[in-house]
């Protein structure tokens, strides 16, 4: 998860529960050795108390489902019909292209071939 990431995760929270980690530390992935870094690099991973990992669309909503006030019913979307399926597919989508975005959302310039 990128920097930028993480402090809008840290601006967003209410709830004082969520404890976002730069798993890119040797120290930090040595707390959960069984989360591999190329998942990782793929999608947001989420680790309650109990340690139940959730992935991807899932773990914005476990992160939802924690905060206090409007915040913490989004999280009551995912049982409307069709809502986690779709949730699912834009946040792969998203995720596909982050690393052709800069911090801030906007697409970067693409590199052009050397001549």
């Amino acid at each position: 998860m990128c920097r930028a990431s993480l402090d809008g995760i840290r601006q967003f929270d209410n709830s004082g529960q969520i404890a976002p980690l730069d798993l890119h530390h040797e120290e930090v992935r040595a707390q959960f050795p069984e989360l591999k870094q190329e998942n990782l690099l793929e999608e947001l991973h989420a680790v309650d108390e109990s340690g139940r990992v959730f992935r991807g669309a899932r773990a914005i909503n476990e992160i939802l489902r924690r905060q206090r006030g409007l915040k913490g019913y989004l999280a009551y979307l995912w049982y409307v019909p069709g809502y986690a399926w779709l949730a699912d597919r834009q946040y792969k989508r998203i995720a596909a292209s982050r690393y052709a975005r800069d911090a801030r959302g906007r697409l970067k310039a693409r590199p052009t071939a050397e001549r």
